[in-house]
């Protein structure tokens, strides 16, 4: 009896069908794999596709003592797996039907158990996972195959989108008749739009976590395959065509809903494809390339779509949805770290963006990028005298070199201590003597108009010398690779008592547990509760400005009245860090927050502060709390603001009005604001602020000492410039430099320009070169200084404006956001119409002021009337004014 006549009489469960195509290196381990399942109840339908090769020879040799196995051999090759694929369904005829290319194969287990999960869950189509020969992993297989998931809908899980191989799948056939599924013939990507469609046409799907299909990547062989030809133009053509026609399906299906998520699926997959390969494009390539994608993106997609995707993706997106090639080109260069034509990285408030050739303000948020990449080398370390020294270079990829610099730290990876290297002779160096023990991590310290990055220095940017030794009269110095492939610096005593002493501070820091620093805290509580029942000595007074941050203000100038009064006190001034400032009179400094700065605070029969110290104890009914507070009030504070503060917040400003018993006011205004915003029921002293008592009584030799401070010259012109801060904008660095070059620039010879910023800014600012005619006085201490050297001042919202009136001096505002500040802040008065000068809404009105100081006089009334408004009451004296009526 015939064996090919006996089982074609017997209808199996489940057809397969293979295609080939010049196969013959692996057809052949393809057919094996189907012949070795542990499944029989099958046929297999083998279609050859007109092979030019030995594929066709080596089919017929294998299929002649296998019954199960039929082959079809085209008569012309189709160019695609198409016709093939659908030949092979219209000659099987199993209940379910499964696909294997010829140049891949199943695992052993597969046919069996994709049988069984059909069978079981009734599904109109069943996938397994696919394994990649090349050891390439999928992200979206983890999302997908994570676990079983029975009789689910592309609806309900739209991940499903991104897996549109038809090979690793099981199909009832009559899902398939009753849909009229089949592979559109005459292109590639076929896959796309028959699975595209199974998933929209199915009412259950299944997913089994089990490898089914070992699907064979050769990247590197003569012959690619379709989707490893992505290098020839009509390939790319062939699946925006494929990805048309499925878009053409969800439209007629009612399914166009899921426009977005089948989008998602092109964006982050397929379109990413070409992407990664566009360097390699020739230059006619990428034309064609980018003017398609222009076009298909703009038909069936809106540019938020990209806001979901990895930054690169967004922006180059963004770049081919608006037809900019010139800047997609660019960032193709810039993300593989090659050199840009031109500098288009932008930093705004502390954010970076790419910039594209034509701005459309709205959409910045499509060219938000990360921090920009940064490129470092060092060469040839030495160590001489006791220096280690080196030539280092950083640079940002596609940035202007103005607006960053570098430098380089050493930091102690025990004690955290860190060194700063300095430029000496063309060299980075950094002095070595009187450093701690220990191992000192190499870092570059980036600052990018505020934005500061550590980089932890690698040995593969480091040429030149290495594993350097130098040895000093107490320490033994090395320069080594650590285990992390970084730079080191390791740094050991000589001495044997001193490598006792090292090990053992090194196991204090190494050891240093939470159970120590939690009996150091039951330790500190103990002893906070003895301090609180010590007296309050009645000639204690304690001073603090802005939260220990400076010597300066009405503290200030209190202070100094009492001590040349010579009134019979003791002093007390806390400090974040008390041993930078001399003060004098010989006050004791304390540390604030410190264990001693709690002592004298429930020690000091007076408090005295210009912000808020009552949190950090509780004031005790004998002491008494005279509150300096810091300005004049424009913008809305307290309970007035228009952002309610939290219950937390809410909670510490009660406890800090009800802890005040006399606050000092310069003027009437400002009298009824604070009664109102603070709701303070207790006892105002309106004598006009302290601090301004030193406009009013200072002499030409204070003004010489000043500038000799500031190294200013005599016969010029001071324009001070102090932008405030702006709660919304905590980095608005390279704005305030900009606007500083500016100025620079178009500023009288005869000028010198000090700039005082907040102290958030400045210390951003802090590294930055500024040019000749700019001195950066935000760390000068006393303000009230500045002002009396200051013959123009620049400000914004600032209650300087209202100090520096005193003087009589030209005031220019620079309000180019007062819309949004007002809006956004809060304010007690329209600032533009009661200005004590020019109200300016650009950096240009600015400069002609400065060009031509005449126009000021014309501003002269306005000054004298806000003068007389807010600085009527002070008159020299107020610090006297003040001690009288507290200090008794």
């Amino acid at each position: 009896m015939n064996k090919h006549k006996l089982y074609k009489e017997q209808k199996p469960k489940l057809s397969v069908v293979v295609i080939a195509f010049n196969n013959e290196l692996y057809i052949e381990e393809a057919l094996e794999s189907l012949n070795e399942q542990t499944y029989k109840d099958m046929e297999i339908v083998v279609v050859n596709d007109f092979s030019s090769d030995k594929t066709g020879e080596i089919i017929n040799d294998y299929i002649a003592d296998k019954p199960q196995f039929k082959a079809i051999h085209l008569n012309e090759n189709s160019g695609g797996c198409s016709v093939p694929r659908n030949t092979g369904i219209l000659n099987t005829t199993g209940d379910y039907i499964m696909f294997l290319d010829g140049d891949d194969w199943y695992t052993p287990k597969a046919c069996e158990k994709m049988v069984e999960a059909i069978t079981r869950t009734d599904s109109d189509f069943v996938a397994g996972q696919v394994i990649r020969t090349n050891n390439y992993e999928i992200w979206y297989h983890k999302q997908i195959y994570s676990k079983e998931r029975i009789n689910i809908n592309v609806r309900e899980f739209t991940m499903l989108l991104f897996d549109s191989l038809s090979v690793n799948k099981i199909y009832k056939r009559s899902f398939l008749d009753k849909n009229k599924l089949s592979f559109p013939e005459g292109i590639h990507y076929e896959d796309i739009v028959f699975t595209g469609k199974a998933y929209f046409l199915a009412d259950s799907i299944s997913i089994i976590p089990e490898p089914i299909y070992y699907w064979r990547v050769v990247e590197d062989s003569e012959v690619k395959s379709i989707t490893n030809r992505r290098d020839d133009f009509v390939n790319f053509k062939n699946r925006i065509i494929s990805h048309r026609m499925f878009d053409e399906f969800l439209f007629n299906n009612g399914d166009y809903i899921y426009q977005a998520p089948k989008n998602n699926k092109f964006l982050r997959h397929d379109l990413k494809l070409y992407l990664n390969d566009y360097p390699d494009f020739n230059d006619e390539y990428k034309t064609k390339f980018f003017n398609l994608s222009h076009q298909y993106l703009t038909e069936v997609m809106d540019k938020y779509e990209f806001l979901k995707l990895p930054t690169d993706e967004k922006i180059l997106y963004y770049f081919i949805y608006i037809n900019d090639k010139k800047a997609f080109d660019e960032y193709v260069l810039y993300r593989n770290n090659d050199r840009t034509t031109q500098n288009r990285v932008l930093i705004e408030e502390g954010n970076y963006y790419f910039k594209p050739s034509f701005w459309y303000e709205n959409d910045k948020k499509f060219v938000l990028m990360n921090p920009p990449i940064i490129n470092y080398s060092i060469q040839n370390c030495e160590f001489k005298n006791n220096n280690l020294s080196f030539y280092g270079q950083a640079h940002l990829n596609s940035v202007n070199k103005s607006e960053f610099n570098f430098y380089w730290i050493l930091k102690n990876k025990y004690s955290k201590e860190n060194i700063r290297s300095e430029f000496i002779n063309g060299k980075n160096t950094f002095n070595l003597d009187g450093l701690s023990y220990g191992d000192y991590n190499f870092f570059l310290v980036v600052n990018h108009y505020g934005v500061k990055r550590n980089i932890l220095v690698k040995y593969s940017e480091v040429s030149g010398n290495i594993n350097l030794n130098l040895k000093s009269k107490k320490s033994f110095l090395s320069l080594l690779v650590s285990s992390k492939d970084s730079l080191l610096l390791r740094v050991r005593p000589q001495r044997v008592f001193s490598k006792i002493k090292w090990e053992i501070d090194k196991r204090r820091y190494i050891n240093k547990s939470i159970s120590n620093t939690k009996k150091s805290m039951v330790l500190e509580k103990l002893i906070k509760n003895l301090i609180r029942k010590l007296p309050v000595s009645s000639k204690l007074v304690i001073f603090e400005s802005h939260m220990g941050k400076q010597y300066s203000d009405s503290p200030k100038y209190i202070y100094q009245r009492m001590i040349n009064d010579n009134l019979k006190y003791k002093y007390i001034w806390s400090f974040e860090n008390p041993f930078k400032i001399d003060l004098p009179g010989n006050p004791k400094k304390v540390k604030r927050g410190s264990l001693k700065h709690f002592y004298y605070l429930n020690r000091a029969k007076y408090w005295v502060d210009n912000q808020g110290i009552a949190h950090m104890a509780n004031k005790k009914r004998n002491q008494i709390y005279l509150q300096t507070w810091h300005g004049t009030p424009l913008k809305k504070m307290g309970y007035d603001q228009e952002n309610q503060l939290n219950n937390k917040a809410l909670a510490r400003l009660s406890k800090q009005v009800n802890s005040w018993d006399f606050f000092v006011s310069p003027n009437a205004y400002s009298t009824e604001i604070f009664k109102k915003a603070f709701r303070y029921p207790g006892e105002i002293l309106q004598t006009g602020y302290p601090r301004n008592d030193i406009l009013l009584n200072y002499t030409k030799n204070d003004a010489s000492k000043i500038r000799d401070i500031l190294k200013l010259p005599v016969d010029k012109n001071i324009v001070l410039f102090a932008p405030t801060f702006r709660d919304w904008k905590t980095n608005s660095v390279e704005s305030i430099l900009a606007d500083v070059k500016e100025i620079s620039e178009n500023t009288n010879d005869d000028s010198v320009i000090l700039l005082r910023l907040h102290y958030l800014l400045a210390e951003k600012l802090k590294d930055f070169p500024m040019p000749s005619n700019v001195r950066d006085v935000s760390d000068y201490d006393d303000i009230q200084e500045l002002f009396i050297v200051t013959d123009i001042l620049i400000t914004d919202y600032s209650s300087l404006m209202f100090d520096f009136s005193v003087l009589c001096r030209p005031i220019i505002l620079y309000c180019y956001d007062w819309s949004e500040y007002a809006a956004k802040r809060g304010v007690y008065f329209n600032l533009e119409k009661n200005a004590p000068g020019p109200f300016c809404y650009n950096v240009e009105q600015i400069i002609s002021f400065l060009q031509n100081p005449s126009l000021l006089k014309d501003y002269s009334g306005d000054l004298k009337n806000f003068r007389s408004k807010f600085s009527r009451l002070e008159n020299g004296e107020s610090s006297l004014d003040v001690i009288k009526k507290v200090f008794k």
